[in-house]
Order: C-alpha cells, then sequence, then structure tokens
C-alpha cells in the first residue's frame, strides 16, 4: 500500500466523524434554544417528559393557587389542540347537561330516557318555550355536527372548527344556564366554571 492510498483511506474513516463533530460543534446553540419547546426529549436513559412534568406542576399550584383552577372551556380548549373530535363530543354532552338541567327545573313528569334524547330535548325546549327557534336550529346543527364526529368512520376535526365548535356550544350553555334557577344549574358543574 503506497502513501497516497494509506492516506486516501484514512481519510475516507475519519471524514465523518470530522463532519458530524463540526455540525454538532456548529448547531449547538440552536439546538440548546430548541430543547425547552420541545414536549419529549431522549438522550441514552434519561427521558424527560416536559408535558408530564408541566401537568404535576400545574395541579400543585392549582392547591396553593386557587385562582389557577381551569374552567371545562379551556380544558376542552386545550384538548382541541391534540384531540379535536373528542373535545367535540365532550362539548357537546356539557350542552346536554345544561339542557337537562334546564327541562328539570322548568317540566314535571317529563322523561328523557328516549332513543331520541336529543331530538326529544330539542322538542320539549322550543314547545315549553324555553329557547326560541333560532336557538333550537343551533342547537340541532350542533347535535347533527356532533353526530358527525361521534359515527362517521375516519372523520377527522381540524383543530380551529374544534375550538369553534367548543365556543357555540358554551355560548350555548351559558344561555341555557340564564334561563335556570341558581339552585339547579350549579348541581353538576357550577355556572362559574362553565360559564366563562
Amino acid at each position: 500500500m503506497s502513501w497516497m492510498q494509506f492516506t486516501i483511506e484514512l481519510l475516507d474513516k475519519l471524514i465523518w466523524p470530522a463532519v458530524l463533530v463540526f455540525a454538532v460543534l456548529s448547531l449547538k446553540r440552536p439546538l440548546s434554544k430548541l430543547i425547552p419547546l420541545a414536549k419529549k426529549l431522549k438522550f441514552k436513559d434519561l427521558e424527560v417528559e416536559f408535558g408530564q412534568g408541566l401537568k404535576a406542576v400545574t395541579q400543585q399550584a392549582q392547591g396553593v393557587f386557587p385562582e389557577l383552577k381551569t374552567d371545562k372551556k379551556s380544558q376542552l380548549i386545550a384538548s382541541a389542540n391534540s384531540l379535536p373530535n373528542s373535545a367535540i363530543i365532550e362539548a357537546w354532552e356539557q350542552v346536554d347537561l345544561a339542557a337537562e338541567q334546564l327541562i328539570k327545573s322548568h317540566c314535571d313528569n317529563i322523561s328523557l330516557d328516549k332513543n331520541t334524547r336529543y331530538k326529544h330535548i330539542e322538542n320539549i325546549l322550543i314547545s315549553e318555550a324555553l329557547i326560541n327557534t333560532k336557538q333550537g336550529k343551533l342547537f340541532s346543527e350542533l347535535r347533527q355536527l356532533r353526530n358527525r364526529v361521534a359515527h362517521a368512520v375516519g372523520y377527522e376535526v381540524g383543530r380551529a372548527e374544534a375550538i369553534q365548535y367548543i365556543e357555540l356550544c358554551f355560548k350555548l350553555i351559558q344561555h341555557l344556564h340564564s334561563l335556570t334557577p341558581s339552585a339547579l344549574s350549579g348541581s353538576h358543574l357550577g355556572i362559574k366554571e362553565i360559564a366563562s
């Protein structure tokens, strides 16, 4: 083997580690700025879950600072980032609960245990003049959108649409709670907790 062939093979073996060391050194500062933004960081046996750590600290802070307690609307909007379909279904459940509370506070002897529960609730709300027809139409359209999300296979809603849906649901919930006597409106969730 000649010295020239030896030099070429030596360079061939050393060039990639040299490029790697150069890349790490030159990217050290930009990478160190990105690490705090990462949700998960794994290096050998060290695994840091920023999301879990933040969640634990937030729960501890709620005990120390009660004003940090998040309301249902904020929780659903936050969950819309990662699980928009689930957030929509949960938002509708809050509408259903508020409508049921309103009906029970104004109407005696009405059974809501039917196969077409939501349609039945809508009819009662309108026939008892608890909501007007425009509000009844909003109730119906929100229900139909929820059904599409809940029953269509592979139907995925975007984050922005989920947040918009949640906002509409909570406007309707706020209105329904404003019509419900205060003794019943706070029985399940608390009007302050879901109205904001």
